[in-house]
């Protein structure tokens, strides 16, 4: 297989690869629906929902460092990655990692979401196939869902973006 170019699908690919239990989620999950490159939405992240299990967070970090990913908690350096119990309070509390590429990006890597949990959104995730792997991708109606339920300004805000959006795509 040929190495993927585009930051954000070597580290799926490299979740993937690992064997790693996820499904994206988030602006970037939306996008995967999108008909058309006109159709998406800007992003400066991707949203990777985990299962709650230290043992999934260990393999999506290390398949991560393994592609040149350094981590942060709260806008800090994170270097626990082999700490069971500093990775155990992670998933505790239903926290997020965010893995930062100086050149390919950042992949937040969550452990709960709004309105859902990662068993609900995996079960039956879409699945695309992305530089020959699949990636599980939540359902559009599931993904919008949350972020109704997130009640954050910011996701208000796109849920208004997205539905003027799609009225405009409805018109002749």
């Amino acid at each position: 297989m040929s190495t993927p170019t585009s930051g954000f699908v070597r580290a799926l690919v490299a979740l993937g690869e690992a064997g790693g239990e996820f499904v994206v989620v988030g602006v970037g999950g939306i996008n995967f629906y999108a008909r058309t490159p006109a159709q998406a939405f800007a992003t400066l992240d991707l949203d990777a929902l985990l299962p709650p299990a230290v043992e999934n967070l260990e393999r999506a970090l290390h398949a991560l460092s393994g592609i040149g990913y350094a981590f942060e908690a709260g806008a800090e350096p994170f270097v626990d990655l082999d700490d069971a119990v500093v990775l155990a309070k992670i998933v505790a509390n239903g926290a997020s990692l965010c893995a930062i590429h100086p050149e390919a990006g950042q992949l937040d890597l969550m452990t709960s979401i709004a309105g859902f949990s990662y068993t609900d959104l995996a079960a039956d995730a879409t699945r695309f196939t992305v530089a020959g792997v699949e990636i599980p991708v939540g359902r559009l109606e599931k993904l919008l869902r949350s972020k109704q339920a997130s009640g954050r300004p910011k996701d208000r805000e796109f849920l208004r973006a997205f539905e003027a959006r799609a009225a405009d795509d409805d018109e002749p």
